[in-house]
């Protein structure tokens, strides 16, 4: 995966984002991990020399900047309007193209969601590539192995909050010039997911966790399993999404898992 781990950043890179950024300007710090600046160093044009990401805020505006160096002078060569009031997250990865970073910012709008934003380096320029709105809480960026292996593109698993602690996850590629859902990739990711709500319903016994849990291990295709948390989830006086719903999933799992 083509991520850059935020601790490269130095004063050097900080100095060149001050002479590039208006002076009204200020550097966006992210709350997550740990108030880091939103600041990141990769290769976004495919030459192998690394360029600075940035995201600032001025006069109210949230702006994302990227610069590259010519003979040791840097300048900018994609400076956009951004959305929200900060960012959840920045990262490069091999999102769009197997060759190259792509730039994913997280435009926070919310208190538990952001705005998912792609940008890809292309013979025009740095282009958005999502023409639609792509929210998320959380986002998880791995090349992930499907029934082949690894196919050097990075997947992204989305978190969308729902509740205390439950997450709508969908988990997605790049294909043919949209995000699609990468369900081959279902059995390595949704065990992560299976860990997480079994560890969720350790400290809270709830029929949505176990809602969850069930999702999770269906997808990770341990049916039997699945079938088990369902009936668990359907013991509470109120099931969650609903008695109905859970009765027709019990009703599919038993038939995959008879197959299985």
């Amino acid at each position: 995966m083509g991520e850059t781990n935020m601790k490269q950043i130095g004063t050097q890179h900080c100095s060149v984002i001050k002479s590039l950024i208006p002076p009204t300007a200020e550097l966006v710090v992210m709350p997550k991990p740990h108030d880091q600046p939103a600041v990141i160093v990769a290769d976004f044009d495919g030459d192998n020399h690394q360029e600075i990401a940035c995201v600032y805020r001025n006069q109210g505006q949230m702006y994302v900047m990227i610069a590259k160096q010519d003979e040791n002078r840097w300048h900018p060569i994609g400076n956009f309007k951004g959305q929200g009031y900060t960012v959840s997250e920045l990262l490069a990865a091999h999102i769009v193209d197997p060759q190259m970073n792509s730039l994913l910012i997280g435009w926070q709008i919310g208190g538990a969601w952001s705005n998912i934003d792609i940008l890809q380096w292309s013979a025009n320029g740095f282009m958005h590539m999502l023409h639609q709105e792509t929210r998320a809480s959380r986002v998880e960026v791995e090349d992930m192995p499907g029934v082949n292996g690894m196919d050097g593109n990075a997947e992204l698993a989305l978190w969308l909050h729902d509740s205390g602690k439950a997450f709508q996850v969908e988990v997605y590629r790049w294909d043919a010039g949209s995000l699609v859902i990468a369900d081959d990739v279902y059995p390595y990711y949704f065990q992560k997911m299976v860990a997480y709500y079994e560890s969720v319903l350790e400290e809270s016994d709830s029929a949505r966790y176990w809602y969850y849990l069930g999702d999770a291990q269906r997808k990770a295709g341990m049916h039997v399993q699945a079938f088990q948390s369902i009936e668990q989830a359907l013991q509470f006086p109120n099931p969650y999404p609903s008695r109905e719903a859970l009765l027709r999933w019990k009703k599919e799992l038993d038939a995959a898992k008879r197959k299985s």
